[in-house]
């Protein structure tokens, strides 16, 4: 005579606990006031902001014809430097270049 094996129940799946928004919200306000400390914060980059006024002036270069030498807008150059505008990521990346390699954005802007 053969037994049937009874079928094996299988366990539940193991949910992920997901934070509440509530949860979420607390934890980043944690971080915000340990940054705020000083304390490191992991996956927190911070950007230092750019003197566009400094590095504009490093280049001996008017507004008008920094912005013409750099493919910049003069009335961003200017909102910039009187700090009504903050350059988005892109600017600030370009303009950490000029203040490091002025020579090497001259080069590519001229070739684009």
């Amino acid at each position: 005579m053969t037994t049937k094996a009874k079928p094996r129940k299988r366990a539940p799946a193991k949910r992920a606990k997901v934070p509440t928004v509530g949860q979420s919200a607390i934890a980043g306000l944690r971080e915000g006031l340990a940054h705020m400390r000083g304390e490191s914060v992991p996956g927190l980059v911070v950007r230092k902001p750019v003197d566009v006024a400094a590095v504009r002036k490093a280049t001996g270069l008017s507004q008008d014809r920094f912005a013409a030498e750099f493919g910049l807008a003069v009335a961003a150059v200017r909102a910039w430097e009187q700090k009504l505008r903050t350059p988005d990521l892109a600017a600030q990346t370009l303009l950490r270049v000029i203040e490091s390699n002025p020579d090497a954005v001259r080069r590519a802007v001229r070739t684009a």
